[in-house]
C-alpha cells in the first residue's frame, strides 16, 4: 500500500496492488494486480486506527528525513510500511520479523502474518458482520471461500447460538407449569 491509497479524512483505504518479490529483495520488487477482481476494494478503517496510521506516518517521515540527510539512495514511491530508505517490506521481512517477537512469548503455534487475516475475519464473524461485507471488505468474491475457510466456529458464536435456541424455544423446552387448581 502506498499513502496516496488512504484517505484519511474519510477514513477509507483502497487495496489495489499487490507487492511481488519472489527472491525477497527489497531491490527486485514488482507491482503487480490482485489476484482476484474482487480483491481490489475500499473499506473504511477506525478512527483509532487512523490516529495510529497518522503518528507511524509523522514517525516514518522523520526517519526517512534523517536517511536522506546522510544517503543518495532514497526510493521516494511513498510506501506505507517502508524502510527508512524508502523501500517497502516484503514477507520475509514481516516472517522474521514475527519469528523473533513469537520467541519472546509462551506462543509455540507456528504462525505467519496470515494469521491476522484470519483472525479479522473472525472477529468480524464473532461480531455479527454480514456476509457480503466481510465477503467485500477480504476481497473475495465466491462465499464459499470465506464461509468454509475463515468462519471457523468461535466460543462466542456457539454461546450465542445455545442462548438464541433456549431464549426462542424456552416454552417448548422448559414449559411453566400451570396453575393448580
Amino acid at each position: 500500500m502506498k499513502w496516496s491509497d488512504l484517505n484519511f479524512s474519510t477514513g477509507m483505504l483502497r487495496i489495489s496492488k499487490t507487492l511481488y518479490s519472489p527472491e525477497s529483495n527489497m531491490y527486485k520488487i514488482e507491482i503487480t494486480p490482485p489476484k482476484t477482481n474482487a480483491a481490489i476494494r475500499n473499506f473504511d478503517l477506525d478512527d483509532v486506527i487512523i490516529k495510529m496510521l497518522k503518528a507511524y506516518k509523522a514517525d516514518q517521515e522523520e526517519r526517512q528525513k534523517r536517511y536522506k540527510q546522510v544517503n543518495d539512495d532514497f526510493y521516494d514511491e511513498k510506501y506505507m510500511f517502508s524502510r527508512p530508505n524508502g523501500r517497502p517490506l516484503n514477507q520475509k521481512f514481516l516472517l522474521n520479523r514475527m519469528d523473533r517477537l513469537l520467541k519472546r512469548t509462551t506462543i509455540t503455534k507456528h504462525a505467519t502474518p496470515y494469521i491476522f487475516r484470519h483472525t479479522h475475519i473472525s472477529m468480524l464473524a464473532e461480531a455479527k458482520v454480514d456476509l457480503a461485507v466481510i465477503m467485500q471488505r477480504v476481497g473475495h468474491d465466491d462465499s464459499k471461500t470465506t464461509l468454509k475457510i475463515y468462519t471457523h466456529v468461535t466460543a462466542v458464536i456457539t454461546s450465542d447460538a445455545s442462548n438464541k435456541v433456549k431464549i426462542h424455544f424456552d416454552n417448548i423446552i422448559n414449559p411453566k407449569k400451570s396453575p393448580e387448581m
